[in-house]
């Protein structure tokens, strides 16, 4: 890991604390999920069990569904709980390994959004490469195989608008991102045309 200023280290380890913390409250959030679901059906079993004449025989009925909805919601909600885990700590990572230059970048990039929280970036820029994060995994292109890039606003009349951006090599396209704030949406054309003047911007909402 390479040694930071006492700005730039103090930056981010607040900005993982933040990140962590957000992690957390989400699995709870799935934690919590899972007990209400599950529990919804125990409140239902025991309600009729404790009418039941038969108790023995209605808990032995009913103990098959009782297993089977245990382990599809814990199943359900643990791989929810293990991608949140996953991808962010994919993200922390990345986060921490990035240089001094490739900070100050990420730092001007989090001043340019309106947050209340700290989230994981749609991007990072890394020493000329761009990594995204997808719902799966991440994915990292050079910025030199970046031809060019083709803007859309997305209207949505029910809500915020999104922000999404193609991305084309020589000859075809080979990612995607869209993102929900107008801040991201123009530092990474600008950041982009700043490592790269002669990229082609194309916006389709002309």
């Amino acid at each position: 890991m390479e040694s930071y200023s006492s700005d730039h280290s103090s930056f981010l380890q607040t900005e993982i604390r933040k990140i962590k913390k957000i992690r957390n409250a989400g699995i709870g959030l799935f934690i919590a999920m899972f007990l209400l679901c599950y529990g919804f059906f125990f409140y239902v079993f025991l309600d009729k069990w404790a009418v039941t004449s038969d108790k023995l025989t209605f808990f032995y009925r009913s103990l098959p569904l009782l297993s089977t909805l245990f382990v599809y919601f814990g199943v359900l909600f643990g791989a929810l709980n293990w991608v949140v885990y996953a991808k962010n700590q994919k993200f922390i990572i990345i986060l921490r390994g990035l240089n001094t230059r490739d900070l100050d970048i990420y730092q001007r990039y989090t001043r340019r959004l309106v947050r209340i929280y700290a989230s994981i970036a749609p991007y990072l820029f890394r020493e000329h490469e761009l990594i995204f994060f997808p719902f799966w995994g991440s994915k990292k292109i050079p910025i030199s195989q970046i031809h060019r890039i083709e803007t859309r606003i997305i209207r949505n009349h029910r809500g915020p608008d999104s922000f999404r951006i193609y991305f084309y090599n020589e000859f075809s396209k080979i990612h995607q991102v869209t993102m929900n704030q107008r801040g991201a949406f123009d530092f990474l054309q600008e950041q982009l045309l700043e490592q790269n003047p002669d990229l082609s911007i194309i916006s389709k909402n002309h």
